[in-house]
């Protein structure tokens, strides 16, 4: 693939360990002008292009990458990569041991596996790249476990279920109007829970897999987006009632005044301070 690059190659990454997502070690890394060579990792590397265009080979398959593609290689395999289009690209990178892959789909409750082997790497899927960057973000800036350990679960039961070559069934659940309706007074009687998807799972006694698709089927929504709409749903009453909007966020189990903010927004699509305005 031909790739116009600037001479010079410039790199801007950050890196860090995320325990709580497969023990992954996290990349975010914007790059100009650079080259990566024939190269394997001992790690599974999971790759979200956030911007630019990677020319990217993995054996004998080669595709130009853009915003919003995946890229998954299994390790040990070789691959390669270099700037394309303006000779500028993002991406954010999760790498994951094998072992700690198959420890994962196990706590997960599906078929452990320690490989992704996919037909292709290369995968255009917006719902996967979503969570992808989710994971990535939420461990950046080590925000709510909750949503980052149910985008880590939607994440790796997509790419079993839509994209493995090697389908493995993942197990099937039933409607359950019983535990879900359980599950939604828990997380109503306590907007403080610092929960993740496996904790509230144990709480019920079932998998983390089977929690999630049986609420999502049920509810309509994740667990975790069920506990952001109550928490709205309860600050809207203080809010009506004069109260600081801080005291309003903490006491709704928000985490400052800023995540309370952006989460009251993106559901009501107005700041706690118009929609309390609209009532002095």
């Amino acid at each position: 693939m031909n790739a116009t690059a600037p001479t010079k190659s410039i790199k801007s990454i950050k890196l860090w360990h995320a325990p709580d997502v497969m023990d992954a070690v996290m990349l975010k890394g914007r790059f100009i002008g650079h080259r990566y060579p024939p190269h394997s990792h001992d790690t599974h590397c999971l790759a979200v292009i956030t911007g630019g265009v990677l020319a990217v080979e993995v054996g004998q398959q080669r595709r130009l990458c853009r915003r919003g593609d995946v890229v998954v290689i299994d390790a040990d395999l070789v691959h390669a990569g270099l700037a394309a289009g303006d000779g500028q690209w993002k991406m954010r990178v999760a790498h994951v041991q094998p072992a700690a892959l198959g420890a994962y789909c196990e706590r997960l409750g599906i078929t452990q596996r320690e490989r992704f082997d996919l037909p292709s790497p290369f995968i255009a899927d917006p719902a996967l790249s979503q969570h992808l960057y989710g994971v990535n973000w939420c461990s950046e800036v080590d925000h709510d476990a909750f949503k980052r350990s149910e985008v880590l679960a939607a994440a790796v039961t997509g790419l079993y279920a839509r994209h493995a070559g090697r389908v493995s069934p993942l197990p099937i659940v039933r409607n359950e109007p019983a535990l879900v309706r359980a599950v939604k007074d828990r997380l109503r009687d306590d907007l403080h829970a610092g929960l993740t998807l496996s904790t509230l799972a144990r709480d019920f006694d079932v998998t983390p897999f089977v929690l999630l698709r049986a609420f999502v089927r049920e509810a309509g929504l994740s667990p975790h987006a069920f506990l952001q709409q109550e928490r709205v749903r309860s600050a809207m009453p203080l809010l009506r009632s004069g109260r600081p909007i801080a005291e309003v966020g903490a006491r709704t189990g928000f985490a400052d005044q800023s995540h309370f903010t952006r989460v009251f927004k993106q559901q009501t699509g107005v700041t706690p301070k118009v929609y309390q305005a609209a009532f002095s």
